[in-house]
Order: structure tokens, then C-alpha cells, then sequence
């Protein structure tokens, strides 16, 4: 291809990589809720949302590469992308929900009780009781980090990314691998450099917000369960819009 060519391909893996993440709620929102409702650091946040990102960057560079080395069209790989799409979302509902379910399920576990105990001098004392704090143990929240983390990634992984792939196709059967790796590189930093801004102005966003004042300390106490409502409701959207 021509520089001129080249240039417009580039420039527009550059305005599609930063418009397809940021109407892409999925690319930010998840991070922005779980990081909040489970007190990670900004690092942290930073951190998985990148390896996240790189992660979907790269499972479409190897879908685009494999359709470029057996000649395929992009309407040959509708199919594909679809599948992947259906699967990447499917997952992300899914964790959702279930993300919601045991947060309830803690809630459940939480609830205040009574309990009766009887003294040495037969007075019966009854007291209210809770479990909110005990259990509680550094490698169960390490565990729990974790397992959110991994499961972001691999929900990004099996997400598609309809926009890079047919970018990939003109310079892979030009056979012009320096433009091949250029767009792949453009595409993939200013996507997750998007992704990055977008949590990070979420997550400070967030952080500002009182969540006991404005809704209350019952309902601040069920941030797992809205968390995991948000995250399922993204994928909700995501599926209805076509994002």
C-alpha cells in the first residue's frame, strides 16, 4: 500500500479504536463497579483493566491473522465473530448475576439474629447478634480479588473486537507486515490507553460518592449485589445495542 493509503488506515484504526471502547460500556464499566465494591487500590484497577484489555486486543489479532493466512473474507468470519460475541456476553451476564447471588447469599449469612443463653443462676439473657465481621480473613478477599479479576480477563478474551479484524485484512493479503504490525499496535495501545481513562475517570468518580448518605447503610451494605446487577445489566445492553 501506498504512505497515502497507510496513513488512512492507520488514522482509522486510531478513531476506531478509541470510539469502539468508549461506546463499548463493557470495556469500563465492569472495572469501575467491582473495583469499588471490593476497595481496590487505583493500581490495582489500573493494572487488571490493562491486562484485560490486552488480553481482547490480542484474541482478535489472532482471529485476524489466522482469516488473513487462509484467505478469508470478512463475511466468512461473521459467523465466528458472532459466536464469540454471543459467548463473551453470555459469560458476562452470567458472572453478573452470579456475582449478585452470593453477594445476597452474604447478606443472607450477615443478617442480625437472637440468641438465647441461659446463666449459671437460670436467668434467661437474649441478645442480638451478627456475623458481619466475623469469617472475614485476608486470603478469602485475596481469593475473591482474584477470581474477579481472572474472570474479567477472560470475558474480555472471548469478547469480539468486530472493529480490528477487517483492519488486519487489507495490509495481511497486501503482505505489507510493517503496516500490519503498525495497525495492530495503533489499534491496541489507544484501546486499552481508552479503557485505562475511562476506569480511572469512573473509579474517581465513584470514590466521591457517599454511598451510606445517598442511599442508606442497608442498601450501601448490598454494594456486591449492585455490583453485579451493573455488570449483567452492561451485557444486557451491550447485546440489545449491538455495541
Amino acid at each position: 500500500m501506498g504512505e497515502t493509503g497507510s496513513g488512512v488506515l492507520l488514522g482509522l484504526a486510531a478513531s476506531l479504536a478509541v470510539v469502539h471502547t468508549a461506546i463499548g460500556v463493557d470495556h469500563a464499566l465492569p472495572f469501575v463497579v467491582l473495583a469499588r465494591v471490593q476497595r481496590w487500590s487505583l493500581g490495582r484497577t489500573l493494572a487488571v483493566t490493562a491486562a484485560c484489555g490486552f488480553g481482547h486486543i490480542a484474541s482478535a489479532v489472532v482471529i485476524g491473522l489466522f482469516a488473513v493466512v487462509l484467505g478469508l473474507a470478512v463475511d466468512q468470519l461473521a459467523p465466528l465473530e458472532a459466536i464469540r460475541g454471543r459467548l463473551g456476553l453470555g459469560l458476562l451476564i452470567t458472572f453478573g448475576l452470579g456475582y449478585a447471588a452470593l453477594g445476597l447469599f452474604r447478606l443472607w449469612k450477615q443478617r442480625p439474629h437472637h440468641h438465647a443463653h441461659v446463666h449459671d443462676d437460670g436467668t434467661l439473657h437474649d441478645h442480638h447478634h451478627g456475623h458481619a465481621d466475623e469469617h472475614v480473613h485476608l486470603h478469602d478477599d485475596a481469593r475473591k480479588k482474584a477470581a474477579t479479576a481472572w474472570t474479567l480477563f477472560v470475558v474480555l478474551v472471548f469478547g469480539p473486537c468486530e472493529a480490528l479484524v477487517p483492519l488486519l485484512l487489507a495490509p495481511g493479503v497486501a503482505q505489507d507486515h510493517r503496516l500490519l504490525v503498525g495497525v495492530i499496535v495503533v489499534f491496541g495501545s489507544l484501546t486499552v490507553l481508552t479503557m485505562l481513562v475511562l476506569v480511572t475517570v469512573g473509579l474517581l468518580g465513584a470514590r466521591l460518592v457517599n454511598l451510606e448518605r445517598l442511599v442508606g447503610p442497608k442498601l450501601a451494605s448490598a454494594g456486591d449485589v449492585v455490583a453485579g446487577l451493573a455488570v449483567a445489566v452492561t451485557g444486557v445492553v451491550v447485546a440489545a445495542l449491538g455495541l
